[in-house]
């Protein structure tokens, strides 16, 4: 079947998609989003790779919906994110059944993504609130399964340049509304409320969407010597590159500082031309940007308010880390149960005023919130998935020779080196913005891997076949 029959084919449940996205959004009834499931699940059903795309290009402007008194979902993305897994399995089983499995490499990762799948079930022993566990837990296990499935779903060239332009002018799109809102609050740059009416909920989550695409671009023009379209790349990355300026969060400086290391190291010492040249053009936009009227002085306050435990945000942190702490000695085996941290920490009303955090209340660190909720024995996964990507990708570039898979393979170990880093001061994964590029790239590095070994395994065949 023909990408035109792909898309032509499932079109009539897009409709739906969108027309069930805009009752859920008017509505305070569940039937509006159970008709979106069912569609949802439908259009899924039919088009699954298609899914996948159209998810994409939702991620940055899905829209929090909430049901009464019984869940909130990120809409579309999270209705599309659960049919992709529930589809994904449904098929696995059809086709053990029938005895048509598909002929690919198990996942690389598969072991540790069920080890931490299966801890985060196992954490509900200990929870204040069992059915808050379960229906987190639940949620979580969806975003985990979405590596399998984009592993699964991209095993061509073809399907991975779809993947791309399917979420690269998404991205921008939202980045660029961002920048605009961002300029038009500049009184309020450097505060969370600067983005209201922009598809970002703060800085933080601006910020390491960003730096994702950003870091891929950058790749793709430092390692990728073959002939393509430099110009389209050079705007994205000039795109990416003002938004990531501006950013005013200190964790997502100091993880693209640290991404960008890693890819300066991956050139190697015969590129030095490369090195000089970014780190000149780096250091050129810096100046600029920093000679700008009042850019210079905020900088240096909240580089210096880093150091400063008097600074009101500092303090709120220390605060949830030491909670988690808390949490992690009371329960240290299994921890306090997934979700937990949010039902047991309770604002410090003297730092945030009367204002209470209603959605996304985590420890301000990723692994003290898994060490809290999960336990040593959660930790441990935690650390065991990072440590396997890291170590998948680095043994990948000492076989991989082609630049342009070369170039992918790098740009996306720095895009989760980034969110690796930025998760020490920070916790993403609960919203749908972080959490689905995190581990769509954590399925996408090893399939971009295989499509790569596969092609040049092939290449001397065709050329066998040439003469």
């Amino acid at each position: 079947m023909s990408f035109k029959q792909q898309v032509a084919r499932p079109l009539p449940f897009l409709i739906f998609i969108v027309f069930g996205g805009i009752l859920g959004h008017y509505s305070e009834t569940p039937l509006a989003v159970l008709c979106l499931l069912v569609a949802t699940g439908s259009f899924v059903f039919f088009g699954m790779e298609l899914a996948l795309y159209v998810l994409f290009i939702c991620l940055p402007f899905s829209f929090r919906y909430i049901i009464p008194q019984f869940l909130e979902i990120q809409t579309p993305t999270e209705p599309l994110l659960g049919m992709l897994s529930a589809v994904y399995w449904l098929k696995k089983i059809l086709d053990y059944v029938l005895g048509q499995q598909k002929t690919i490499p198990t996942f690389p990762f598969l072991l540790p993504v069920c080890a931490f799948i299966f801890v985060t079930f196992l954490s509900a022993i200990n929870t204040p609130d069992l059915f808050g566990t379960l229906k987190g837990a639940f949620r979580a296990s969806t975003y985990i399964m979405f590596s399998l499935v984009l592993y699964d779903l991209v095993q061509h060239r073809q399907s991975l340049n779809r993947l791309f332009i399917s979420s690269f002018p998404s991205a921008a799109i939202a980045v660029v509304w961002t920048v605009i809102v961002l300029l038009y609050h500049i009184d309020q740059w450097q505060w969370t409320s600067a983005f209201r009416s922009s598809p970002f909920t703060n800085y933080s989550v601006y910020g390491s969407f960003t730096a994702i695409f950003f870091l891929i671009c950058l790749s793709r023009l430092l390692f990728d010597n073959q002939q393509y379209d430099r110009v389209m790349w050079i705007g994205w990355f000039v795109c990416f590159g003002i938004g990531l300026i501006m950013c005013f969060s200190r964790g997502v400086w100091l993880s693209v500082i640290v991404a960008v290391g890693f890819m300066l190291i991956q050139l190697g010492r015969g590129v030095t031309q490369k090195k000089i040249l970014f780190i000149g053009v780096v250091c050129l936009v810096l100046l600029v940007c920093l000679s700008l009227p009042g850019v210079y002085s905020a900088v240096v306050e909240r580089i210096s308010s880093t150091v400063d435990v008097n600074y009101a945000s500092n303090r709120a942190r220390l605060m949830r880390w030491g909670q988690a702490t808390t949490m992690f000695l009371e329960s240290p085996i299994l921890g306090k149960g997934y979700g937990a941290f949010a039902m047991l920490y309770e604002e410090d009303v003297s730092l945030v005023g009367s204002y209470i955090a209603q959605f996304q209340l985590g420890a301000h660190s990723e692994y003290l919130q898994v060490m809290a909720e999960l336990g040593i024995v959660g930790l441990a996964v935690w650390i065991w998935l990072n440590l396997a990507f890291l170590r998948y990708g680095f043994r990948a570039l000492k076989r991989i020779e082609d630049g342009f898979y070369r170039a992918t393979v790098i740009g996306l170990m720095a895009a989760e080196i980034s969110l690796m880093v930025h998760f020490i001061v920070n916790n993403l994964l609960n919203g749908d913005a972080i959490g689905v590029p995190f581990w769509g790239i954590y399925g996408l590095l090893p399939a971009v891997v295989q499509i790569a070994e596969r092609e040049k395994e092939n290449l001397p065949q065709e050329n066998e076949n040439r003469v």
